[in-house]
């Protein structure tokens, strides 16, 4: 049937409970994959699971729907900007690593794109590469989680659900962070 001309186009509602379904789908999915050494699939469902991820907090610090990112390559890099990865997490990651977490994420990219015919690398699609792209989104977990518990206990500490000297004693023990 044929759109009329002023007829306005239908914008689907994301919320942060679709995108974590669709993360843990896609986390499912690349496990299955691994395992049948299917380690195209596997890269495609890691590469977008890190895009669900990622989407979740721009969709939470992100009011107006036309500020939000349309790309993974923009959603990389305002995830730097706006510092969703904590610095002692960026610090202890490059002195694990020695390789700039940003880069490799772009990598993680560059890598899920090989799905266009005019991008594809048969190369990339190993089981080395997939266990090095799992550890990525893991890791891209884990400090995402260190941020928002941050931002809760800051919260907390602002409404004074916690008192000063708790808030001091968690940040403490929380200065103990180390990538494992």
């Amino acid at each position: 049937m044929p759109r009329r001309k002023n007829a306005k186009k239908k914008t689907k509602c994301v919320d942060q409970e679709k995108l974590w379904d669709a993360a843990r789908f896609y986390l499912k999915e690349a496990e299955k994959a691994t395992k049948a050494r299917a380690y195209f699939c596997a890269l495609v469902t890691r590469g977008c699971e890190l895009e669900a991820l990622l989407r979740i907090f721009d969709l939470v610090e992100t009011w107006y729907r036309k500020d939000r990112c349309r790309d993974m390559y923009a959603l990389i890099n305002r995830a730097f900007a706006r510092h969703w990865i904590p610095h002692d997490a960026l610090r202890a990651w490059k002195k694990a690593e020695k390789t700039p977490l940003k880069q490799c994420l772009h990598e993680i990219r560059e890598t899920r794109n090989g799905v266009h015919a005019h991008l594809f690398d048969k190369t990339l699609f190993t089981r080395r590469t997939v266990t090095n792209v799992s550890f990525l989104v893991e890791s891209m977990y884990s400090f995402l989680e260190v941020k928002n518990a941050r931002n809760f206990m800051k919260l907390l500490l602002e409404k004074g659900e916690i008192s000063d000297d708790e808030y001091r004693a968690w940040k403490k023990e929380q200065e103990k962070f180390v990538i494992d």
